[in-house]
């Protein structure tokens, strides 16, 4: 067991010290990353990307990231928790696309740093539903419901790294800045009380910002 715990290490141990960053011949990298904003210091939904390298020193890349969450507020009709009860659900499904191209600058056998631009896009939809409560409390013969979809646009400016710690294998880190434009599409609630329905329609918003803090992102790597 000792002798092939030994193996097994220095099997290990000598593919790290072989690593290398592949040349042009070698075309495709597919990584994972987890996503992080260094202005509120919180993670976001990971995301896959696949890149082609069209020479050594230029690449492709396609992005494809899905955010969906969910949040369900429970309320009570009486304050010590007792009674009837109703639940407020809030659901968003955002699917993010981005395609652009990096410079990889010449680095080390095994680091690989690089600057790019990205065309970033998004769409999904942002969902309401509320049984007994309108968000904020129990209210009694009470439904709601309401749908508002949503798209993306940006421009992202990026600067990383490759790092090969065994052949084909790399770990990265990547810094963004970008510009983003959001699209809220015109949405409609419906509301039920006391057997009676109101349907209210929001108009459409537009905002823009660019990001001051930057987008990071953690990255890990098989190049094939």
């Amino acid at each position: 067991m000792k002798k092939l715990s030994l193996l097994v290490g220095g099997l290990i141990l000598s593919t790290a010290v072989m690593a290398q960053k592949p040349d042009a011949s070698v075309h495709n990298t597919l990584e994972g990353l987890i996503n992080w904003n260094t202005s509120s210091l919180s993670f976001t939904a990971p995301s896959l990307r696949y890149r082609y390298f069209v020479q050594d020193n230029i690449a492709v890349r396609v992005t494809l990231g899905l955010d969906n969450n969910s949040t369900t507020d429970n309320f009570f009709e009486n304050g010590d928790g007792t009674g009837a009860t109703g639940s407020y659900e809030s659901k968003s499904n955002f699917l993010n696309f981005g395609i652009g191209a990096e410079y990889h600058f010449g680095g080390t056998d095994r680091l690989s740093p690089y600057a790019g631009l990205e065309i970033m896009l998004g769409s999904g939809k942002n969902t309401d539903d509320g049984a007994n409560s309108d968000g904020t409390s129990y209210v009694a013969d009470y439904t709601e419901t309401s749908e508002a979809k949503a798209s993306m646009f940006g421009v992202n400016v990026v600067a990383g790294a490759d790092y090969y710690f065994a052949e084909n294998f790399y770990m990265g880190l990547e810094l963004g800045l970008a510009w983003s434009s959001f699209t809220d599409k015109e949405g409609e609630t419906s509301v039920t009380t006391g057997g009676t329905t109101f349907k209210t329609v929001t108009a459409e918003q537009k905002s823009s910002f660019l990001s001051t803090g930057a987008v990071g992102t953690f990255r890990l790597g098989w190049r094939f």
